[in-house]
């Protein structure tokens, strides 16, 4: 992925470029709901005396040169083209297409009112029109942080309450993936949205971005598994820390027993070796303790952490008892 663009960008962009020969062409059905969703979405229609005009218009000129040429495509119409620079603020570059001829026709076959409503089904009617609604619903007012953020999340926002709704379920219902979408009121705008690091993924395969989904799928998973690798890092710095203070205790009682008991006095002939092998190697797990005393004495079967463990206990007993006077001499 370029780093000077957003992943939003990213995204758009991948959506509309030049599909290889290897990968899935856009039918004429997918591209018709793809249009119907930007106009529905992103369009602006204004009706005077000289008749009806539509208007498309996006800060992405890549996207604004797909939808100008699946205009020309669809209904052989050329359409018009300006762009506009603004000297205030972001200074962001609006480009839009200016169709006259048609517009009325256009919009009756796109099933595109100004009334609003629900997504005709003339228009979406199966897996590749849904997806290529959902695709043309993101390329007008969609939006995806980068994978590089903790905060997965995907949005496609509108006036339209009915309209976020109805995109809500049409998201949900798709056969080849288990999406949950949501719908939540930001301010004066309804937002679908997806919040699960895989649902957005195969949200991207699902709308065209292929190539997208890859890259997001490769920092995902090398970003979890940094986060795996962290923790795993934190939770052997948290063992080896409880070693070294089970370690503390257990060399404490060792030499409080040896200067009182001796250690060649246990009735258990493996509990004089782990002392010794506890005093020479202070930062020994319980479990590597196990290891290396079975294979001093040659125990087979090996002998196990929770023996060693049980040993320790009994040392500390007897320690204990030597602090509290009970067994001093």
């Amino acid at each position: 992925m370029p780093t000077k663009i957003s992943f939003s960008r990213y995204v758009k962009e991948d959506i509309v470029r030049s599909k290889s020969e290897g990968e899935v062409q856009y039918t004429d059905a997918r591209k018709r709901a793809m249009l119907s969703a930007f106009v529905r979405l992103n369009g602006t229609i204004s009706v005077g005396t000289e008749g009806t005009r539509l208007l498309l218009r996006s800060e992405n000129a890549k996207v604004v040169r797909f939808f100008y040429n699946l205009v020309k495509e669809l209904y052989d119409i050329d359409a018009s083209f300006s762009y506009q620079k603004q000297m205030r603020f972001n200074k962001k570059t609006y480009y839009t297409i200016i169709i006259e001829a048609k517009a009325d026709e256009i919009l009756d076959d796109l099933k595109v009112s100004l009334l609003g409503g629900a997504i005709d089904r003339k228009i979406v009617y199966s897996d590749d029109t849904a997806a290529g609604y959902a695709a043309g619903a993101f390329l007008a007012t969609g939006s995806v942080n980068s994978p590089l953020s903790s905060n997965y999340h995907l949005e496609i926002s509108t006036e339209d309450e009915v309209l976020a709704n109805k995109l809500c379920k049409l998201i949900e219902r798709f056969r080849h993936a288990n999406f949950t979408p949501r719908v939540i009121k930001r301010r004066e705008r309804y937002v679908v949205y997806l919040k699960r690091s895989d649902h957005i993924g195969e949200f991207l395969i699902f709308i065209g971005a292929t190539a997208a989904s890859l890259e997001f799928e490769k920092i995902r998973i090398d970003r979890d598994m940094q986060s795996a690798a962290n923790r795993l890092a934190l939770c052997d710095e948290a063992n080896y820390q409880k070693t070294l203070k089970s370690s503390e205790q257990q060399i404490a009682d060792i030499k409080l027993v040896s200067q009182v008991h001796g250690l060649n006095h246990f009735e258990n002939p493996k509990m004089k070796p782990l002392c010794e092998l506890r005093l020479a190697n202070e930062d020994m797990s319980m479990n590597e303790l196990a290891i290396a005393l079975s294979e001093q004495l040659n125990l087979d079967p090996p002998i196990t952490k929770s023996n060693i463990a049980h040993l320790f206990r009994q040392l500390n007993k007897l320690a204990t008892s030597y602090r509290k006077g009970d067994k001093y001499d």
